[in-house]
């Protein structure tokens, strides 16, 4: 090659290089303004696309970009005034369609919504983002059959729109149908890991998360066999969220009676998110002055979530009597299988209590609005749920338990459960519960 077409190959290179760069350049900055947003940084991704529009004024995407990252800091008039000229320059473009459906969302102009979310699907009637939105619009106003419809037409054009299977998630977890929607909420998880709001949605797809503040005024009683007086409790309890509900307590008070006379007690217990999938169970019951029930109680367990369906936990209680104290360990496994929940629960105590070993098998249906029923039968002493702490003293004996938990005109909590105790030898007993309140 001679040298001057040598020059000439360098020169045309360089040409094409400079002609080249401000297209990559203009790539580069669209990307990283992208990733600045998925990151959840939006602060970041203004100041980059402010940047980029100083050299690019008109470049669209970069403009729909900083639409979107003001909207997402609550710079809403901004937003919209971006969305409005590009929407004016473009008004067939569906996703700008669906942002402004998004916007009027946040500011609870949800008829506006509804009438722009169509109106992308006019443009694009295969738009997974503007069904999506639709679902989301009939959740918040309450129609959850409208809502799942949405969702999965939405998932019938993209199986893996993050938004629709978190939609989808969380109108089954209302429903009762825990073990299905922990797997949607999980893949939304999977497919958009920073999103706060989906992460949090799978740590709370659990009975007592669903559940909002409530009171409660409770009452048992348990007749004996052998002719001794009723047994009976009276009690007052108050369920609250604390942390953004990162943590639910429950402060209780009540009066029991044994034997002619009666013991007062207070207590507290605790359900504290932890790490990823595990929550725990604190329970901490003082009587200082008791002569029947424990002067003391502390029990705490975790539990685990494996492969979002599968449930282990593992606890240890410590208990004061009179003549001592006694400590008691225990394990249990569940599973969510749809609107199921069987669960299986054993216990060891130390030696010199008259009952050492409990083990129970049960089963639960849950239904809309956080209701469940329930039945379980199983050998030693009752489950805490229907039983005294007390009991762990008795001998051992078969029993077996069902009951309910119904929320009715919404907001009325109905609870009630029938225990039976029997043994070869022994006293047997019958012990019913109920419980009222009512939820904010």
């Amino acid at each position: 090659m001679n040298d001057g077409l040598r020059r000439t190959c360098a020169a045309a290179a360089l040409i094409a290089l400079v002609l080249a760069f401000p297209g990559t350049s203009r790539a580069q900055s669209r990307e990283d303004v992208r990733q600045a947003l998925i990151a959840g940084d939006h602060k970041k991704a203004i100041a980059l696309a402010l940047d980029a529009l100083r050299g690019d004024p008109a470049n669209a995407e970069i403009r729909f970009l900083l639409a979107r990252a003001y909207a997402y800091t609550g710079r809403w008039d901004e937003a919209e005034a971006i969305l409005s000229e590009l929407l004016s320059q473009h008004p067939a473009d569906a996703d700008l369609i669906v942002f402004k459906a998004r916007l009027l969302c946040w500011r609870k102009d949800l008829d506006g919504a509804e009438r722009t979310f169509r109106r992308a699907l006019e443009v694009q009637p295969r738009s997974a983002d503007a069904l999506a939105g639709l679902a989301d619009l009939a959740s918040w106003r309450g129609d959850t059959d409208a809502a799942l419809v949405f969702s999965r037409q939405a998932l019938d054009l993209d199986a893996n729109h993050a938004g629709a299977l978190f939609r989808v998630g969380t109108v089954l977890l209302w429903q009762g149908d825990y073990g299905r929607a922990r797997g949607y909420l999980a893949r939304a998880v999977e497919l958009e890991p920073k999103n706060e709001d989906f992460r949090r949605a799978l740590d709370r797809a659990v009975p007592l998360y669903v559940r909002k503040a409530e009171v409660w005024l409770s009452g048992r009683n348990e007749h004996w066999s052998d002719g001794r007086s009723d047994y009976g409790d009276l009690g007052l309890a108050v369920l609250f969220g604390l942390f953004d509900d990162r943590a639910k307590l429950v402060a209780k008070a009540g009066r029991s009676w044994r034997a002619g006379g009666h013991d007062d007690h207070v207590g507290l217990e605790a359900y504290p998110l932890l790490w990823k999938g595990a929550y725990g169970y604190i329970d901490l019951s003082l009587a200082p002055k008791a002569e029947f029930v424990p002067s003391s109680s502390v029990h705490v367990e975790i539990y685990q979530s494996l492969l979002n369906r599968y449930e282990v936990s593992f606890g240890v209680r410590r208990t004061g009597f009179a003549g001592g104290a006694v400590s008691m360990f225990v394990v249990s496994g569940a599973a969510y299988w749809g609107p199921w929940y069987p669960n299986v629960r054993v216990s060891w105590a130390d030696a010199d209590v008259a009952t050492e070993l409990t083990w129970m098998a049960g089963l639960r249906r849950y239904f809309a609005g956080a209701s469940y029923a329930w039945a379980s039968i199983g050998r030693g002493t009752r489950s805490l749920e229907t039983g005294s702490i007390e009991a762990v003293l008795a001998d051992p004996a078969w029993f077996i338990e069902a009951g309910f938990d119904l929320y009715i005109f919404r907001d009325i909590k109905i609870r009630g459960y029938i225990s039976r105790r029997a043994a070869a030898g022994a006293d047997d007993s019958t012990a019913f519960g109920l419980v009222t309140g009512f939820r904010f």
